[in-house]
């Protein structure tokens, strides 16, 4: 009898053993909690301020990845050969942010090529990307090469024009190339090196339709067979070369004029970084041979150390008929006047004065020597008045080029 009750106490206990474990065990499970949104909101800054890149440490999923039915969208493996990628439509754009009731952020993702698209635990501060994602840069600046006009497409088909170098933004889109014709050439106007495959791209312009501007693989382009003179630009006070460039011309041609048109145009973009032209009386060359160049020659374009904060910002200038009546630009050749203006070339120091020889040569940059009209008059340049500008900071001045009609 004490055997039996013994066996009857311990089949009793082992019962409520097994009961109280289950008991806890539904209890802990029912008590799991899950965090909740706290805020949730569209990123607003500049887009390309916004390019992250994986690190491989977090996956992806359709929502904060701590919430309550978040599925898995790239696993952290996934992410991780993300990271490690050598191409950039790899990279991702971060456009939305949410935080969490435990302190927690999380961005809303998308691949540069749209394949992956979900959320990534971000960090604790929604002022960085942290946690699963960092900055990308996915350009760097690249040197100009030395010939800058001149260029044909090899193959549109092959290698058209981008508005960024392909997958470097999300989104990225091919140009218009509508009002391109076989065998316009072009003029280079940047560079740039994609960060992760390492390929060179240019910024071109059709020379013969503005409208026709974007961003092309260096590989896609030919370089003119032609004559071509050095342009070798002289730090004035130093009188040490800072930089130069090749500006190509016709073989059919014996020489060459620097100082007006394309070559010009071509002489103020390639000017180096950090500088700007010396001044533009006789277009800053050293020598009247700027004029008649023959290929193979150098010729010297002096040029001055300045920085933004100590020129004037922009050069605004009125297109006037001789009599005062103002002229109305057609679209396309009112940017192109106002990008002339603005380039650092041409700006001086404030307090000082802006030559008309320095008005003549925005204009010559701009190609506007003759221009036609909004409404189709055509117009001839006459003189040009240049001002004094005023001193301070941001400083911009308004001058005035004369034009007789045709």
């Amino acid at each position: 009898m004490k055997s039996s009750l013994k066996k009857s106490l311990y089949f009793g206990l082992a019962a409520v053993s097994v009961l109280a474990a289950s008991s806890f065990a539904s209890t802990t499970a029912s008590a799991k909690t899950y965090a909740k949104v706290a805020t949730n909101s569209t990123l607003t800054t500049a887009p390309e301020s916004r390019n992250v890149k994986a690190n491989g440490t977090n996956a992806l999923y359709t929502k904060a990845g701590t919430l309550k039915g978040a599925k898995l969208v790239a696993s952290k493996s996934t992410m991780s050969t993300l990271a490690n990628s050598k191409s950039s439509k790899n990279y991702f754009r971060a456009y939305q942010v949410a935080t969490t009731n435990r302190g927690s952020v999380y961005y809303k993702v998308v691949s540069f090529d749209g394949k992956y698209r979900g959320w990534i635990y971000g960090g604790k501060s929604t002022s960085v990307f942290g946690g699963g994602i960092a900055s990308a840069k996915t350009t760097t600046d690249a040197k100009l090469p030395d010939q800058l006009t001149g260029y044909t497409i090899t193959n549109v088909k092959k290698n058209t024009l981008w508005n960024n170098p392909q997958y470097t933004q999300y989104k990225a889109s091919k140009v218009d190339m509508s009002d391109y014709k076989d065998g316009d050439t072009f003029t280079v106007s940047e560079a740039a090196t994609k960060t992760r495959e390492g390929s060179l791209y240019y910024k071109v312009t059709d020379d013969n339709n503005a409208k026709v501007t974007g961003w092309i693989y260096a590989g896609g382009l030919t370089a003119a067979k032609t004559n071509s003179v050095k342009v070798s630009y002289v730090d004035y006070s130093t009188n040490k070369s800072v930089g130069s460039i090749s500006v190509p011309f016709s073989t059919s041609d014996t020489s060459t004029n620097l100082t007006t048109g394309t070559n010009f145009s071509a002489i103020i973009k390639g000017i180096p970084t950090g500088y700007s032209a010396y001044n533009t009386d006789s277009n800053s060359s050293a020598s009247l041979s700027a004029t008649t160049a023959k290929s193979g020659d150098t010729v010297t374009f002096y040029v001055k150390k300045g920085t933004s904060t100590n020129l004037t910002q922009s050069i605004n200038v009125n297109v006037e008929t001789t009599s005062g009546q103002a002229i109305t630009l057609r679209d396309a050749d009112a940017k192109t006047l106002t990008a002339s203006g603005q380039k650092a070339a041409f700006q001086v120091t404030p307090g000082t004065a802006v030559s008309s020889e320095d008005v003549t040569n925005i204009i010559k940059d701009a190609q506007l020597e003759t221009l036609v009209a909004a409404d189709k008059t055509v117009y001839t340049l006459t003189s040009t008045q240049g001002n004094t500008t005023t001193t301070g900071s941001n400083v911009q001045v308004n001058v005035t080029a004369y034009y007789t009609a045709k």
